[in-house]
């Protein structure tokens, strides 16, 4: 008989407490005992000084942790590997491949291969990669087993991390930072500041770029699950769709283009939306888009009205890819930001913060705590947040979300991986105009290469983010693939898939047998989708300091595509 993985969870919950501790212990023991270069080591998810006394019951947080790293130590990755995955929602659990849904496995990608994935998911880069370890074996190790330690550890590496990110974003000192496991889940903060500032008012979300965005951020910015995982819960009980305390809340959504592709025109939609809520009694939250999947950017990014009194404005610009002249404009007229570092400073997956600019901040530190109380349980905000991640403007929601044993060990390394990258561009010099000017002057030359490629079309450009469309026929006057087919050149592209291709030239082998990895396909019309590559925080660094080797990977990169192109229906058939 075959059991679900929460349904093993709920039977280990009915076994005594003594056996049960005993029998976790000694499971964890033998299988998390798998090497981590220096730091490698065991862990329990029950502290015990003997099998009759204080026994720690997992909670829902602890349960869902040990959920993923299981899944993960069960293909053989170290214990702070396993660790890398967890915390998070199902888009981060190792499946049955040995990668998570992105095909992105907790380690730095092969020598040899070639990522251009940033606008997707990252793998953690070699750089992360070591300070996300470093973090774990100073500062975590000691205490992962240890609820009241960890979370006392993890209380002060949230606050120096929220610290670093004000100062790499040169945010104004009134401004305040928000951590958050992905930037989907960084939807319902804006929500709940909403409830806080107008708790009389009826309030309603506008989201822009549907299909553009992340899935799970339209519902979540409703108020609604978004994965069959949460952070700090694990497996949604079978019946919860919305967050508790969150219900009720209207949305709108806005297409990021037509049928035909073109762009819709989604800033004059939110503003009209905008006026129509405010008139009608409302609250509404309105959403700008400062580059989504393909790169695309609204044409407005909305100001939060009278200070956040009359509405709220929300930049996503998760993707990363702003200056700090952009990011300052935003906040000086009271946008709050959603932001991430595992898109272009290639954290892996994820880690997201909301940004608070300092007008709102000030209103929000003598504001009440919104209700109803449950709002801040285990079926609320409390699946995904802790008082640790909160930044001083929340004091006063703090004690309703302290928990002693919800700690996301996940999110601090990612977050390390993350600020890792944000450190090394800042440390590099370069400042944001020779940046965008090298953003450019890369674009344009894989622009080039893509145009002198017969399968292959640079279908859209936006600055750091080249999409592509693939002709099935080698000509620009035929079909192109579709979102299905794409899904399939995307696996392949991770895979040397040279041995399935017997007609290919030598040349054409070559580019199937390197591993490249790129952004997933987008549904963009309904005539064709578009594969992605995209320039990350790495990348940059790379083409900063030696142009010729950068655009070289990039060459690879764009001729695998091509030469799967040309041979689709040949890998199709080889049933790879």
């Amino acid at each position: 008989m075959i059991y679900s993985r929460r349904a093993v969870l709920s039977l280990v919950c009915t076994i005594p407490a003594t056996i049960r501790a005993s029998a976790f212990a000694f499971a964890t023991s033998s299988s998390s005992s798998r090497a981590f270069g220096a730091v490698g080591t065991s862990t329990t998810l029950f502290s015990t000084e003997s099998s009759t006394r204080n026994i720690v019951e997992p909670s829902p947080a602890m349960k869902a942790a040990e959920e993923a790293r299981q899944l993960a130590l069960s293909h053989g990755y170290s214990d702070f590997e396993a660790w890398l995955t967890s915390g998070g929602d199902d888009r981060s659990l190792i499946k049955k491949t040995g990668a998570n849904k992105y095909h992105i496995r907790p380690q730095p990608i092969a020598q040899g291969a070639v990522f251009r994935g940033s606008c997707t998911g990252n793998p953690p880069t070699s750089r992360g990669y070591k300070a996300a370890a470093e973090l774990y074996k100073t500062k975590l190790l000691a205490v992962k087993d240890d609820q009241t330690k960890l979370d006392a550890a993890l209380s002060a590496i949230y606050e120096d991390q929220r610290a670093r990110i004000a100062s790499l974003l040169s945010l104004p000192d009134d401004a305040e930072v928000i951590l958050c496991p992905s930037g989907s889940d960084a939807e319902y903060i804006p929500l709940a500041i909403a409830k806080a500032l107008q708790p009389s008012k009826k309030i309603a979300n506008g989201v822009t770029q549907l299909r553009e965005i992340g899935a799970g951020s339209a519902p979540a910015a409703v108020g609604t699950y978004f994965s069959t995982h949460a952070p700090l819960l694990g497996e949604l009980p079978e019946g919860l769709e919305c967050l508790v305390g969150l219900e009720g809340i209207d949305g709108q959504e806005v297409s990021a283009r037509n049928k035909d592709g073109s762009v819709v025109d989604a800033a004059a939609e939110m503003k009209d939306f905008a006026d129509r809520e405010i008139k009608a009694g409302n609250y509404p939250i309105v959403h700008g888009v400062f580059g989504g999947k393909t790169g695309l950017r609204d044409s407005d990014m909305p100001a939060s009205r009278d200070g956040g009194d009359t509405c709220m404005g929300i930049v996503d610009a998760c993707q990363g890819r702003f200056t700090a002249a952009e990011l300052q404009s935003w906040l000086a007229q009271d946008s709050v930001v959603l932001f991430t570092a595992s898109k272009f400073y290639q954290a892996p997956p994820f880690c997201a913060a909301v940004i608070v600019p300092g007008t709102i901040a000030k209103k929000l530190k003598s504001s009440s705590p919104p209700g109803p109380a449950a709002l801040f349980g285990q079926d609320g905000l409390g699946a995904f947040v802790t008082d640790k991640e909160l930044s001083p403007c929340l004091d006063g929601w703090k004690s309703s979300l302290k928990r002693d044993d919800a700690n996301n060990i996940g999110l601090a390394l990612r977050w390390e991986a993350g600020l890792a990258g944000m450190e090394a561009l800042s440390a590099s010099g370069s400042s944001d105009e020779e940046r965008s000017a090298s953003i450019t002057e890369w674009a344009t030359a894989v622009t080039d290469m893509v145009n002198n490629e017969a399968f292959l079309d640079p279908w859209c450009v936006e600055r750091s983010i080249v999409s592509i469309r693939v002709s099935k026929s080698g000509g620009n006057g035929g079909e192109w693939r579709s979102m299905s087919e794409l899904r399939e050149l995307y696996r392949w592209m991770s895979a040397d898939v040279s041995g399935a291709v017997s007609d290919a030239t030598a040349e054409e082998k070559e580019a199937l047998s390197k591993p490249a990895y790129i952004g997933q396909p987008v549904d963009v019309s309904e005539t064709h989708a578009i594969v992605r590559i995209a320039l990350g925080a790495e990348s940059l660094l790379s083409y900063l300091n030696d142009k010729d080797a950068t655009l070289a990977e990039d060459r690879a990169t764009v001729s695998k595509l091509a030469a799967i192109g040309k041979h689709f229906d040949t890998l199709k058939q080889s049933g790879l």
